[in-house]
């Protein structure tokens, strides 16, 4: 795998790699995915909020080299993971105590046939490990962290958003939200989805004074 990696951060509509914004706040986790096969222990794991972009990563880095995806909020039965294959495993967080063990099994199982796992989490919902075993091999594995937005990084979702709503939207309008959004993906994702549906409901422009009219800042 080679070149930069591209992801669109909010309104993930497909997963083509040509479609990015890396910044600093997503580069480690970007290089992570680029170092790939040479993961210690053959895992990878990227840490980030709700709607940071992990998911729609690991997407890239799964079209890119035809792995597998599971998902532990579909009610995933272990035995189905294919260990022959290169696959995520997301939202794993939501790994209970009782599906300790056969995560490690799937793991040392997928390791032997030199098979690589990227896996997906949110650590401000992730529990302590039980297991010690577990525990020790996933502190092991190379990790990065998806980190809150920066300025720059709103600034590129908002335009980004708009963008992808066939919406050209005034420079000094950005600069308005960014000065007033807080640095959090799912509040500036919703908001943003506020925002536009309040302008088809009104049919009007989006302008400050437009959201002087339906925001209290």
């Amino acid at each position: 795998m080679t070149g930069q990696l591209v992801f669109n951060l909010l309104n993930v509509k497909n997963f083509n790699s040509d479609d990015f914004y890396v910044n600093e706040n997503n580069l480690e986790a970007s290089e992570l995915i680029n170092m790939w096969p040479n993961w210690f222990n053959g895992v990878a794991v990227i840490d980030g909020p709700e709607k940071s972009g992990k998911s729609h990563l690991a997407n890239i880095w799964k079209e890119s080299i035809n792995a597998n995806m599971y998902n532990l909020d579909k009610n995933l039965i272990f035995s189905d993971i294919n260990i022959n294959e290169n696959f995520v495993l997301d939202n794993f967080h939501n790994l209970s105590r009782e599906n300790e063990e056969n995560f490690f099994h799937i793991y040392n199982r997928t390791f032997s046939n030199k098979k690589s796992i990227l896996i997906i989490l949110d650590k401000n919902k992730f529990r302590k490990i039980n297991l010690k075993d577990l525990e020790s091999r996933f502190n092991s594995f190379s990790s990065a962290t998806i980190k809150a937005p920066d300025d720059n990084l709103v600034k590129a979702l908002i335009v980004k958003f708009f963008k992808d709503q066939q919406i050209n939207i005034d420079p000094s309008v950005v600069a308005f939200i960014i000065k007033r959004i807080e640095r959090d993906y799912v509040t500036i994702f919703n908001f943003l989805k506020e925002i536009d549906n309040l302008s088809l409901e009104n049919k009007s422009k989006i302008s400050i004074s437009f959201l002087n009219k339906f925001f209290d800042f």
